[in-house]
């Protein structure tokens, strides 16, 4: 049997925005189904897509070696846009916008380099593309390979435009650049036909610069090398790629038709290949060359937390500088809070804490972020929020002061945060007052220094709706129906085009009686939806390196809005907020939260009206004007309390303690919310009260013998069955997630550590199936608690200070 051995080395994802229509993932797949050893993924002027492609085959090669499989190689490149001068020249003229180039990255050293190359595109040579120049081509050149490009290329432009001294010069450039890391790209059409076709235009212009392009391949012993210009996966995605064409030039499927473009550009199999090139038989051998050049490396990299200052005398060769100063600052501070002589309870949680952040190597983490909000606060007289998410289960955040909230005291734990059998890093969200992100943000890069800094790139990608009506209009589809189709796509929220057909009737019944023109739109909207379609900005990530950001992950810009309403550039991280982390670039999400600037002008007014040195933080958590207000549902305007249902349930339930109102907002939700009539009945009278296991009562009676956050669920397996931390997390995980080969392997341990405790099988097996059945739904107590600390804040402002209240919340709202 003849071997075909080739890999495609010039394959766009739809990361090149709006030129490319396949996911990483479909061309990766595509490419293992045809047995190619590896695949190149070369974007137009980017990198964007690069750690999701190093992750996915990361996975895939994991796979793989379990099954005794050679590993799939991700070979990681770009298509460069090369400026005919200087990149930082921005003047129009002939190949203003820069020739194509492919550059490919053999090793580790390539890849970084790549990163260099691609980031100064973006910030120092954008010019309606990024664009790159001959100077950092050669700074950076170690560690490359470059193709010389198909069509825009300069090789091909100087082919086209008979300068033959150009070309000459141009491959004499790269030869002493790149050496025999350069090679010549020949293109062929593959799906042409000679015999039987008639060539377009372009399709003879590329027979000849191809035939030019081996002569000089002789004449100056450099390399050819045959690749595709792959822009989707299969030749049945033409029409959906056109269509994108026409997305983005905002012409019609007529209007494109009459476009002189290559048409087959799809990941054609290496037997077509290898037949297609089969008179040029050194231009596929050479791609196995180059394969074979590209080294196994690994792109990721551990957290990099950035520098922070440790006075002298902290460390030594048993405990770093990061590990003891943070521990003398948590017990420091936990002093000042719970007195100078701790209880055995507070103490102990302390160390554990400790230990597990010293495990993850993560305690310069907790000092940046203890450092930036005490500036923020301090210095700059910005408020912060309580702690959101899992981390105010942190003894250690509260007592640094990164959250606000006791989780002693509200029987939150650390493991729910930071499990001891877990391996992830910390992820610490903050709010701060929505008016002064920006000034956060500031502060930072003054802190670090810009080139340190950066926010985070996200993707606006074609809905199921917008990818119809992007269909419907460039292949001018103006009926009845698909206006109809429209509107019920815009109304509903399906996860995919064929969900719609699957379970909408009239959907059907417009397949029916349209026929094959909407089965082919809904095909090509298949194809379209989720695909990306524009850049934008994460809405709270931001990075902060100990050193530029461009030494770890690839550079963009974007146009955002500021507060005011004007437009500004941003510098970006490529890889966005779900690959990020895995360059070792440690995400920090600063949200802004409206509430805390309303909070914080309300409280302004009541201190210059009442009591100069009033302080929100320190208002009774059993203020009864507060509770009054809960009881009668008067909570408009009042953060997570205002809707309607919510206030019908307050006048039900008569809450009358601070947990009572962490319990109902989180029973007010789809799934839990069907519990609230027993929530009010338990309320009314415990007498209807039963548990289970009667031991089940010391972490349910605070929610009337339900269940409703998955804390309790962890409590509960410790308490029964003996689970340790990492096990009741990893119950709570699984449950959440109905991970049921999890709960397989956990629910014969719940109920023997149940019976090794005395307990029933049979009353295990209830607890288990009640575990089971609120596991779904049940939410993070740690992120109710904060959220409802500022409820309760919004909640005694109106109670006591309603002018004030009155007035700062009419000012949000004009």
């Amino acid at each position: 049997m003849k071997r075909y051995r080739f890999a495609h080395l010039n394959v766009h994802s739809h990361y090149s925005i709006n030129d490319g229509c396949a996911s990483i993932k479909e061309l990766v797949d595509a490419a293992i189904k045809d047995k190619m050893p590896g695949i190149a993924i070369t974007d137009n002027g980017n990198m964007f897509g690069m750690m999701e492609f190093f992750d996915y085959v990361s996975r895939i090669n994991n796979e793989r070696q379990q099954k005794g499989k050679k590993p799939f190689k991700p070979i990681i490149g770009c298509e460069l846009y090369v400026a005919p001068g200087a990149k930082e020249d921005k003047q129009l003229g002939k190949h203003c916008k820069g020739f194509r180039l492919t550059v490919l990255a053999k090793n580790y050293q390539g890849y970084k380099n790549l990163i260099k190359i691609v980031s100064n595109s973006w910030t120092d040579g954008f010019y309606m593309r990024p664009r790159t120049d001959h100077h950092d081509l050669e700074k950076y050149h170690e560690g490359l390979m470059v193709l010389s490009g198909g069509v825009g290329s300069e090789v091909y432009s100087h082919v086209v435009s008979d300068d033959i001294a150009g070309l000459d010069a141009t491959i004499k450039w790269y030869k002493q650049t790149f050496g025999m890391d350069y090679y010549l790209e020949l293109q062929r059409c593959a799906d042409f036909d000679l015999k039987s076709d008639t060539p377009s235009d372009l399709m003879l212009e590329q027979q000849r610069v191809n035939a030019v392009l081996m002569q000089k391949a002789k004449e100056s012993g450099v390399k050819v090398v045959a690749t595709n210009d792959v822009h989707y996966v299969g030749p049945e995605d033409l029409a959906a790629y056109n269509i994108q064409q026409c997305y983005a030039t905002g012409k019609t499927m007529d209007e494109f038709a009459k476009t002189d473009i290559l048409q087959f550009r799809w990941l054609t199999s290496r037997k077509h290949m290898c037949e297609l090139f089969s008179d040029v038989p050194e231009a596929i051998a050479s791609t196995m060359e180059i394969f074979d050049k590209v080294e196994f490396y690994d792109i990721r990299h551990a957290p990099i937390v950035p520098g922070i200052y440790i006075p002298n005398g902290f460390g030594n060769e048993e405990i770093s500088e990061e590990d003891d100063y943070l521990k003398y600052l948590s017990f420091s501070k936990a002093r000042q809070i719970y007195g100078k002589s701790l209880s055995e309870d507070v103490a102990d949680r302390l160390k554990f804490e400790l230990e597990i952040i010293r495990q993850r190597g993560a305690s310069g983490y907790f000092l940046f972020l203890q450092n930036i909000i005490n500036i923020v606060q301090s210095e700059l007289d910005v408020w912060v929020g309580p702690g959101r998410g899992s981390a105010a289960g942190s003894l250690v955040c509260y007592c640094l002061g990164i959250t606000k909230i006791d989780p002693l005291k509200h029987d939150l734990l650390f493991e729910r945060f930071l499990s001891p059998e877990g391996s992830m890093f910390p992820d610490i969200d903050v709010d701060v007052d929505d008016e002064r992100r920006e000034d956060v943000l500031e502060l930072l890069q003054q802190i670090y220094g810009k080139d340190c800094c950066a926010h985070i790139v996200s993707f606006r990608t074609f809905s199921t709706a917008n990818a119809f009506s992007t269909v419907a209009r460039v292949s001018q589809m103006h009926t009845p129906e698909t206006l109809a189709i429209n509107e019920l796509l815009s109304g509903y929220s399906w996860r995919s085009i064929k969900n719609y057909v699957k379970y909408e009737p009239e959907i059907r019944k417009a397949i029916r009686k349209v026929g094959n023109p909407l089965r082919n739109a809904f095909a090509n909207t298949a194809i379209l939806e989720r695909k990306i379609c524009g850049l934008d900005v994460h809405a709270c990530g931001f990075v902060v390196a100990d050193k530029t950001v461009s030494d770890w992950a690839p550079i963009s810009t974007c146009s955002i809005e500021d507060s005011k309403g004007n437009e500004q550039t941003v510098r970006c991280t490529q890889y966005d907020g779900w690959h990020v982390e895995s360059s070792g670039l440690i995400k920090f999400d600063f949200l802004g939260l409206k509430t805390l600037s309303q909070m914080r002008d309300i409280c302004a007014s009541v201190k210059v009206h009442y009591d100069k040195d009033f302080d929100i933080e320190k208002i009774p958590i059993d203020d009864e004007k507060t509770m009054e207000l809960f009881q009668t549902g008067q909570t408009d305007d009042v953060f997570q309390f205002s809707s309607k249902g919510m206030q019908k349930f307050l006048q039900k339930l008569h809450p009358t303690c601070f947990e009572d109102l962490v319990i109902l907002n989180c029973m007010y939700r789809p799934g839990p919310m069907e519990d609230i009539p027993t929530l009010v009945k338990h309320k009314k009278s415990k007498k209807g009260i039963k548990y289970i296991i009667p031991c089940m009562e010391k972490y349910l009676h605070n929610t009337y013998g339900i269940i409703v956050y998955q804390e309790q669920i962890m409590m509960l397996s410790q308490l029964i069955a003996n689970f340790d931390r990492g096990e009741s997390d990893l119950l709570r995980k699984a449950l959440g997630k109905r991970k049921m080969d999890v709960l397989s392997v956990l629910k014969p341990r719940f109920i023997d550590g149940g019976i090794k405790n005395g307990h029933k099988k049979n009353a295990l097996e209830k607890v288990w199936n009640e575990m089971e059945a609120k596991g779904m739904y049940a939410f993070n107590k740690s992120h109710a608690v904060c959220y409802t600390w500022l409820a309760y804040q919004m909640a005694y402002l109106k109670a006591n200070y309603p002018e004030e209240f009155k007035q700062v919340m009419e000012k949000y709202s004009d």
